[in-house]
């Protein structure tokens, strides 16, 4: 089934697109072809989130091993059934990406095999989709995300731009990203207003560097006040100035310098040096 008979199936079934699960499906077929090829998914397992009408679904299945399509709209898992109906290797899945038990459902369908993640990401779940996928211990191989482009500058910013912040952090621990193309709104049904861009993060295994779940607890903790100097927010994780001086001094900071200029390699050194974990859990920082 071709995009064009994708659509048309969707108009006979009387779909309505849902703003607010940021439904802008990609119908160019070259763009799509891009996407499988940067994915690199021959023979391989692949997780994808936000199937959609299936579009990128069947050109994944067409060369991976197996696929796993997960899909939040209850109104297109007939739709997607029916697109897939020739493909043997797919399971669709409907429910929240955020919700699911990602690691059980991948780990039962794909035999505990790797995988590989591809998604068309809605912009409302781009920074905590990324977050669950990067923090839990799945053993993806790489991924290749569709991302609004305004998104991006999140995922791969450098220190001292105004993006960076955690998830830059995070992305930079976990993976080597790269950008691989970028769709114009034309690309997609209905048109979005800004234009996309896919990235690839090809993922390094879980490091023994640090304790993570702590690390970007800590990473988190640093950029909550972002208008605040680094040292005012280490006092706020409850240590005394004059440790909170040294451990910037041991660590080569200036005790006027922002979490926003601090590479992933001195933010892991004052970590280490720091050693204490935060007294809280901020979960609203990018």
């Amino acid at each position: 089934m071709t995009t064009g008979e994708i659509m048309t199936l969707l108009r006979a079934r009387g779909f309505r697109f849902t703003h607010s699960l940021g439904q802008n499906f990609l119908t160019d077929e070259e763009t799509l072809a891009s996407i499988v090829r940067a994915a690199d998914v021959a023979g391989e397992n692949v997780l994808e989130i936000g199937a959609g009408a299936g579009c990128l679904t069947k050109e994944l299945a067409a060369r991976a091993k197996r696929v796993m399509a997960v899909e939040i709209d209850s109104a297109l898992i007939p739709v997607l059934q029916t697109v897939l109906f020739p493909q043997k290797n797919v399971r669709v899945i409907h429910g929240d990406a955020l919700k699911l038990d990602l690691k059980s459902l991948t780990e039962e369908y794909f035999d505990g095999e790797p995988f590989v993640v591809a998604a068309n990401l809605p912009y409302s779940i781009t920074t905590p989709i990324l977050f669950r996928l990067l923090e839990e211990d799945l053993p993806a191989k790489r991924m290749c995300l569709m991302l609004q482009k305004e998104a991006v500058g999140r995922v791969i910013a450098r220190p001292g731009a105004k993006e960076y912040g955690p998830l830059a952090i995070l992305c930079a621990y976990r993976a080597e990203a790269s950008a691989v193309l970028t769709a114009a709104p034309h690309c997609f049904y209905p048109q979005p207003h800004v234009e996309s861009t896919v990235i690839l993060l090809r993922l390094r295994p879980h490091g023994a560097k640090v304790d993570q779940p702590a690390f970007l607890r800590f990473v988190k903790a640093c950029f909550l006040m972002r208008r605040k100097t680094l040292l005012n927010n280490l006092l706020a994780l409850g240590l005394a100035r004059q440790d909170a001086e040294e451990a910037l001094i041991q660590a080569g900071i200036s005790p006027g310098a922002r979490a926003e200029t601090l590479s992933l390699d001195t933010f892991l050194n004052l970590y280490q040096i720091v050693a204490i974990p935060p007294v809280s859990k901020p979960e609203n920082v990018v």
